[in-house]
């Protein structure tokens, strides 16, 4: 390792696959501008960024159980047991390298065992998440009393996830402002977007059918759902993420694959997903407004489903259904003459140079001169209100 490179250390959460495919811009523009950058994920997480960027630690990861489309936390708990041995194993390896190594900053992506570490190594700490607008920004108080108990337990785990950071960047297509507490450590910067992505956003159309994209296989109502859906819109809907392949009718199940999925967003007349981030900031890049059913008890989706409706370019439903898909089909021209308004939300480079900044106010002297760039301006709660009228 060359002394004049610096180091830095990357660990992302590896439950969905959005984490990866928001990181991978992020870490392969920091090698390409001199850093050193050493990555921890695991899963599926790990097998997709050693394509695109290169050498990947093998990193633990608390897999997410689900009971028909809710959160499973007593399963959860009882599949994660097993494995403390390795956990504890993998978090001694990775603070004998942090000391060793002296990164001049960890880069945490919602990962709990670096954020630990950097802490206890005195190692400076930056969260990058979409997360942390719950906590960070001036999100709007849920109404709903069980709600608040939900967006509780997630203020809750994002402490317990990263009890000490030195900065905060919010990669949030929602801007909401930060609260005045946090506005010395914390900032929203864009979101990151695939560069696969990005090539289909001059090339797309209304005229394939809905994409739906299910990261909890065990929504078992949703198939009869589109089918009579499908027979009330006349609309065509093709799925991924159920674990089934075949056609049913109107409805065809598809197994993943990348390019298949992106060219399906890309001609898809609306989506009907989660409640994930990283696929709403896609819908959003590519001019789709978003139908979302988040997992219940996951308040984050909850809370980005919210945040879709303040904007007016989708809607949040607790439970999906053919009423629901057909209201919002006939809504659909209506939201996507405002999507393009928030297109911009994505900037690779402007997230990149924020992530420079903020590296070089942590360690000025050691870390690189960042590139001469304009980072883009999120719009603010106003405009997004504005928006929605």
């Amino acid at each position: 390792m060359s002394q004049s490179q610096p180091t830095v250390f990357f660990a992302l959460s590896s439950e969905g696959m959005g984490h990866a495919t928001r990181a991978a811009p992020v870490i392969n523009a920091l090698r390409e501008r001199g850093y050193r950058v050493e990555v921890y994920c695991g899963g599926r997480v790990a097998e997709f960024l050693r394509k695109k960027t290169g050498e990947v630690h093998e990193h633990f990861f608390i897999s997410l159980e689900y009971t028909n489309n809710v959160l499973d936390i007593p399963a959860t708990f009882r599949a994660s047991l097993p494995k403390l041995p390795t956990v504890l194993k993998q978090a001694w390896n990775m603070f004998w390298r942090m000391v060793h190594e002296k990164p001049i900053a960890v880069i945490s992506d919602f990962e709990f065992m670096s954020a630990w570490i950097g802490w206890w190594s005195r190692t400076p700490v930056i969260a990058l998440d979409n997360m942390h607008v719950i906590t960070h920004g001036d999100f709007p108080e849920p109404d709903d009393k069980q709600q608040r108990r939900e967006k509780k337990n997630v203020e809750r785990a994002i402490w317990w996830n990263q009890p000490v950071v030195d900065k905060v960047l919010i990669t949030n297509f929602f801007n909401p402002g930060v609260k005045a507490k946090y506005a010395h450590k914390a900032r929203f910067v864009p979101c990151a977007i695939r560069p696969e992505v990005l090539a289909r956003k001059h090339r797309t159309s209304t005229t394939g059918p809905v994409l739906v994209y299910q990261t909890s296989s065990s929504n078992k109502d949703l198939p009869a759902t589109l089918q009579e859906a499908a027979s009330r819109t006349g609309l065509k809907y093709v799925v991924y993420g159920m674990g089934r392949v075949g056609v049913e009718g109107a409805v065809e199940f598809r197994a993943f694959s990348e390019s298949g999925f992106l060219d399906d967003l890309a001609a898809a007349p609306f989506i009907i997903v989660n409640g994930g981030h990283s696929t709403m900031v896609e819908a959003m890049c590519l001019g789709k407004p978003v139908l979302s059913e988040p997992i219940q008890g996951q308040y984050e989706q909850q809370a980005n489903a919210t945040a879709l409706e303040i904007m007016g370019v989708g809607k949040g439903v607790r439970k999906m259904s053919a009423d629901a898909i057909v209201d919002f089909a006939a809504r659909v021209p209506a939201m996507r003459e405002k999507i393009g308004a928030f297109a911009h939300v994505a900037d690779n480079e402007g997230l990149v140079r924020a992530v420079e900044d903020t590296l070089n106010e942590l360690a000025p002297g050691r870390a690189l001169p960042p590139k001469q760039a304009q980072v883009s301006t999120l719009p603010r709660f106003e405009d997004y209100a504005l928006a929605a009228e």
